[in-house]
């Protein structure tokens, strides 16, 4: 299985979160989230991005240190976020730890929301690093550790969610449909240490607040 660690841009994480992640077979950034790399200490194999938010200082670290640059033009199609990630998948990504991108913005978290959960990576176990939550994307199904009495949220991301199944939790669900643009499936309580979330149709982000 092929790991990979994609740290995105914005605002820096800290560094026990990048510490906290363990190895990665491959290590990309995208822009800036090479900050957050050097903030820690940790190596970047691949910088993807426009290269608009990164120091001279850092890319030049990089560059000395052997780390592959995928420049793109400032006048793209995608975020860097999104370039990075295809990235991963060419490098045969099994699994995609994405780090950062909550930031201050608002498009910009609802754009990395939208990629971050998108169809190109139905196939690819995807789960986001943030600063205080972590997020597991369910396509199908997927069973997410958890610490018994965290609170977590289900939402159902580019339309509604179908039968979707969950045990492990306060409120169980089965076979239940979640209306997108509802709030049904907001902070539930966890009472194993295992949740499992299952969806016939549709997108799932399970949000797990515990990190402190």
């Amino acid at each position: 299985m092929t790991v990979v660690h994609v740290l995105a841009g914005g605002e820096p994480m800290p560094a026990r979160r990048l510490l906290d992640l363990g190895s990665a077979d491959v290590v990309i950034a995208a822009d800036s989230g090479a900050e957050s790399a050097a903030a820690a200490g940790l190596a970047v194999d691949i910088l993807v991005g426009d290269l608009d938010s990164i120091t001279k200082r850092t890319l030049d670290e990089l560059i000395d240190g052997g780390t592959s640059i995928e420049a793109h033009h400032p006048d793209k199609d995608a975020t860097d976020l999104e370039l990075a990630l295809a990235t991963a998948l060419d490098r045969g990504a099994d699994e995609i730890v994405v780090v950062g991108g909550g930031g201050r913005r608002l498009d910009h978290l609802l754009g990395n929301v939208a990629v971050v959960t998108s169809q190109a990576l139905r196939h690819v176990t995807v789960r986001w690093e943030l600063e205080r939550e972590t997020a597991y994307v369910v396509h199908r199904r997927r069973a997410i550790p958890i610490t018994a009495g965290s609170t977590f949220s289900l939402i159902p991301i580019a339309g509604d969610a179908h039968g979707v199944t969950l045990t492990g939790s306060k409120w169980n669900l089965r076979d239940t449909k979640l209306d997108a643009g509802t709030s049904l499936g907001i902070s539930n309580i966890a009472i194993d240490n295992q949740l499992d979330v299952e969806v016939s149709d549709g997108t799932l982000l399970v949000v797990v607040n515990s990190y402190h």
